[in-house]
């Protein structure tokens, strides 16, 4: 004689209920968060990356002449982190205006060798986001993300969105690896 037993009618109909809210939740279209009521910058002591209003001059001033990584277009810096480990800063201008700036921890063997620099180390403001944090101590101003970048290399992604401009927290394994300001 089987020890396997039929599940009874309420549990089948309380699996079929679940299903049906999952089903029906992940075909929901995406809306985005409400914006901000002010811009999200990337920011250090010695400079804040604000889309739209930091220019590549101001940045080449302060940072020096960046490497062309990963893409032509794309000005990147090593930044040293708190243990010296590699951290790469790349901005995007138009116009000589900052169309998008990421931080983030290089996860390829394709990205350039440059001795880090310890130019300090940024943070998105507001909410103090920086690299190497708990992705569950992401304020309440950024949500989940609502598609956006790194849904294959990060398990999660945060963003917020304020008036001409998006800014993502991506983590892996918990921890936060790239920030990632564009204009909208």
């Amino acid at each position: 004689m089987s020890d396997e037993r039929t599940p009874d009618f309420a549990m089948l109909r309380a699996v079929e209920i679940l299903a049906s809210m999952h089903d029906r939740a992940r075909k929901a279209p995406n809306s985005p968060p409400p914006p901000l009521d002010r811009p999200v910058v990337l920011f250090n002591e010695r400079i804040a990356f604000a889309i739209g209003s930091t220019t590549r001059d101001q940045v080449e001033r302060e940072l020096g002449i960046a490497f062309s990584y990963p893409a032509r277009g794309w000005h990147t810096y090593a930044i040293a982190g708190p243990n010296r480990e590699r951290r790469l800063l790349s901005a995007f201008y138009k116009d000589n205006a900052l169309l998008a700036a990421e931080f983030y921890v290089p996860r390829t063997d394709g990205a350039p060798t440059l001795e880090p620099r310890a130019l300090g180390s940024f943070r998105f403001v507001p909410g103090e986001i920086a690299l190497g944090m708990a992705g569950t101590a992401i304020p309440e101003h950024f949500v989940p993300a609502v598609g956006g970048p790194g849904t294959i290399v990060f398990d999660e992604a945060f963003e917020a969105r304020f008036d001409g401009g998006v800014a993502y927290a991506m983590a892996r394994k918990g921890t936060i690896e790239r920030l990632a300001l564009y204009k909208a």
